[in-house]
């Protein structure tokens, strides 16, 4: 069996585009030589990704894919049969031209129409010809990205193209990309073999030799064992300084997407700087070192590991570097850190004026006083009574913005306003509510923990979403520069995660709003692995409470478990189809015929008013178990009434008794959207 393997050497790669590289290598290998692995076997794809390469061993291959019947469909039925049923000379050209014998040719039906045409079997194409086109079609089919030119060609990448490998066993296949040619070369560690700078440039005499060269070379291409000796290094070296390492998942992805051979370096700082949030530490060696910390006892200690990328001899010049950087960047955030504390956060609220939120939507102070207004209101409505607290909350909530730390480290909004509020004396819950409100920042961001920090994070998020679509900003699908998606997603968090029942018609005026805000309710529960065609039965109905479509969506997901469920859902959506829309009942008992009639009208009497208690309660499985017990009646209802009759009067008040059931499945969903029965 064949083996290849395909390596793009380029010009440092961003980490972002080494993750999306390797991801799109991956599926698209996978795929597209899916008919030529011999057997089926994790084996058969394996993706390297360094900062300077991304690439691909395809194992188990056949050097031909097997022999395939293909259907080549020829004129219309009616002009290639005449008459007499022979075939006409459009029948037989087309039978010479595809070297087909008449008798092999059939009647083809599609949805075109009826055609004559043959199942004729082809020879599979041969595995080097194919690595030809596929390796060119996986870069015209590259995902979003961005990316760059180089030189004369038109060709794009992330970053410039230095040299490709291309080997199908020991032979070079020759291919030319971004003006590069194809050989069996690599590039080992850049500055660990010679010449520095470049590296050496090292002959793979077969693609089973690539990985072990390139280790022997400085050069781990393997993310996932980078991932792995960068993980095992801080539990090492935090065994060394009895503590613990914060293990922060983005940064750990980032490092190892900066480095071929990682190589870890302890180095200390002054523990002068441990009077500064831990955060603010954290974000220093984060943001603007990539270094790891560690803590003991909870609590940060002067230690930092960094990760280089070269295994230098004298690592003590190295560490005493990495300590020079990182002291000046700590010393002017421990400056800025005291420069701040001499003013309250009081004093900025007025200079939250200065700073412009939109052009169309006025300043940073006029989106802190729709928030509290919005704030209010919400209180209101959950059931949060201390409005001193609420309104203390929201005039300092973007103070912190006018601090000398966020503006040199905005990515600590909301955590220094916190800290420099407790340090103030404000109010606990005051103080958390500043972080909180800003809550989550991300898909997989904690939620607020406080009712306060969930009623300013719902309104600040809210205001930023119906200002901005109100002004036209609507994101696009490439592009959301002010976070609409982001924050609407983030209502939709809070409103399920918190278990907050919350109808935001009553908020929102904007159906537009809604609509786009619904569209987020069934994206995240999608997200969740909730059926679609139960998450939008539910959204026909009710779009404006997501945690009500919440809990609607999984109690019908619990009817989806019943023995009969394709029956109840069939009976479900024969009631809903047979009344018209539109249609208005009016029951009068006195016209029924049959005693199914009478049955059901009274079962119907003596569950509605519960039924409708348990919707108001939110019980939505009582409310569903309640409408089950109808289904016996409606059943024999449907197998012995005959509800279309000739008589106008019998047939309006037969579709009346369904409608009034009709009513009661549509507060619950549009059971003819849900698949099955």
């Amino acid at each position: 069996m064949a083996e290849y393997l395909l390596e793009i050497g380029c010009e440092e790669l961003p980490p972002r585009a080494s993750n999306i590289l390797r991801e799109h290598f991956y599926n698209f290998f996978t795929e597209r030589f899916s008919s030529f692995f011999s057997f089926q076997t994790p084996d058969n794809v394996r993706v390297f990704s360094t900062p300077r390469r991304v690439a691909v061993y395809l194992k188990n291959l056949k050097e031909r894919e097997e022999p395939k019947q293909i259907l080549i469909v020829g004129p219309p039925y009616k002009l290639a049969i005449d008459q007499d049923g022979k075939f006409t000379k459009a029948a037989i050209s087309f039978a010479q031209k595809n070297s087909i014998p008449l008798e092999k040719l059939q009647k083809i039906e599609n949805e075109k129409g009826q055609y004559i045409g043959a199942y004729i079997e082809r020879e599979g194409e041969r595995l080097e010809s194919f690595i030809k086109d596929a390796v060119l079609e996986v870069f015209e089919n590259l995902p979003s990205l961005k990316s760059m030119r180089w030189n004369d060609t038109v060709f794009r990448f992330p970053r410039p193209i230095r040299w490709i490998l291309s080997l199908l066993d020991s032979k070079v296949i020759e291919l030319e990309i971004g003006g590069v040619r194809a050989s069996n070369y690599t590039y080992l560690h850049r500055f660990m073999t010679n010449p520095i700078g470049r590296g050496e440039r090292k002959e793979i005499a077969h693609p089973s030799l690539y990985e072990e060269t390139l280790k022997l070379g400085f050069v781990i291409p393997s993310y996932e064992e980078r991932r792995r000796s960068i993980e095992t290094q801080l539990a090492g070296f935090g065994k060394t300084v009895s503590g613990e390492p914060v293990l922060d998942p983005e940064l750990i992805d980032e490092v190892v997407n900066l480095t071929e051979f990682p190589v870890g370096i302890l180095g200390d700082f002054s523990p002068e700087y441990l009077t500064m949030p831990d955060e603010v530490i954290v974000t220093v060696c984060k943001h603007h070192q990539r270094y790891f910390n560690f803590k003991r006892d909870g609590k940060l200690i002067p230690k930092f590991l960094a990760i280089s990328n070269n295994a230098v001899k004298d690592r003590e010049v190295v560490k005493i570097g990495y300590e020079k950087v990182l002291k000046a960047r700590l010393e002017d955030a421990l400056f800025f850190y005291k420069e701040d504390l001499k003013k309250r956060l009081d004093d900025h609220i007025q200079k939250l004026k200065t700073i412009q939120f939109h052009e169309k939507l006025g300043s940073v102070y006029e989106k802190v006083e729709r928030n509290l207004e919005l704030s209010k209101l919400l209180a209101s409505l959950i059931q949060y009574d201390q409005l001193e607290k609420v309104e203390r909350a929201c005039w300092l909530s973007k103070t912190d913005l006018l601090t000398e730390m966020v503006k040199e480290f905005d990515e600590l909004q909301g955590v220094i306003g916190r800290h420099y509020a407790l340090k103030q004396g404000e109010d606990e819950e005051v103080s958390q509510a500043i972080f909180e409100h800003y809550l989550p920042r991300t898909a997989e961001d904690s939620l607020p923990e406080t009712k306060l920090g969930t009623i300013l994070s719902l309104a600040d998020k809210i205001d930023t979403v119906v200002s901005f679509i109100s002004i036209g900003e609507l994101p696009k699908a490439s592009a959301d520069p002010f976070a609409i998606r982001r924050n609407a997603i983030g209502i939709v968090r809070i409103l399920i995660g918190k278990s907050i029942h919350l109808d935001l018609s009553e908020i929102i005026k904007n159906t537009y709003v809604i609509g786009f805000l619904a569209l987020r309710v069934e994206s995240f529960l999608h997200s969740e692995g909730y059926p679609l065609d139960i998450v939008k039965a539910v959204l026909a109905v009710e779009n404006s409470n997501p945690y009500s479509i919440y809990k609607k969506v999984q109690s019908l997901v619990k009817l989806k478990e019943l023995q009969d469920y394709e029956r109840v859902i069939t009976v479900f959506k024969r009631v809903v189809n047979i009344v018209p829309e539109g249609f208005q009942a009016n029951v009068d008992p006195e016209l029924f015929e049959k005693e199914e009639e009478v049955r059901l009208f009274k079962e119907i009497n003596s569950l509605k008013s519960v039924f409708d208690r348990a919707v108001q309660m939110k019980d939505f499985d009582l409310a569903i178990n309640y409408l089950l017990q109808l289904k016996p009646y409606i059943d024999a209802f449907f197998d012995n009434v005959m509800v279309m009759v000739e008589d106008e009067r019998l047939k309006r008040n037969r579709l009346s008794l369904l409608s009034t059931i009709s009513s009661m499945f549509g507060k619950i969903a549009d059971f003819t959207k849900i698949i099955g029965g």
